[in-house]
């Protein structure tokens, strides 16, 4: 959910890929913890995808929240590529922030 002030305007900047991969795996994440699928391998079958990139992109669900709303919400261009936030998903949510 975007914060309580938050309104959007035609010029922002955003990665609509990012914004889409986000969404996606979010999606992945709750199937999973919703137990429709067992295993990443059971879950990239359903989708139609490879089981190596789904699992490099289920990383992108847990980002931390300060990412994602910046991701999300922001309305700077982002810096920074996909590939990029599938590796910076493994590091702690203070050193994500940086």
């Amino acid at each position: 959910m975007p914060p309580a002030d938050y309104s959007p305007n035609e010029d922002q900047t955003q990665d609509l890929y990012i914004l889409r991969a986000i969404g996606r795996v979010w999606g992945w994440r709750q199937r999973m913890e919703g137990g429709e699928f067992a295993t990443i391998q059971e879950l990239a079958e359903a989708v139609g995808l490879a089981e190596r990139h789904v699992s490099r992109q289920l990383c992108l669900a847990y980002l931390a929240p300060e990412v994602l709303k910046r991701l999300t919400c922001g309305r700077e261009a982002s810096a920074v590529r996909l590939y990029d936030l599938c590796f910076l998903a493994g590091e702690t949510w203070m050193a994500q922030a940086e």
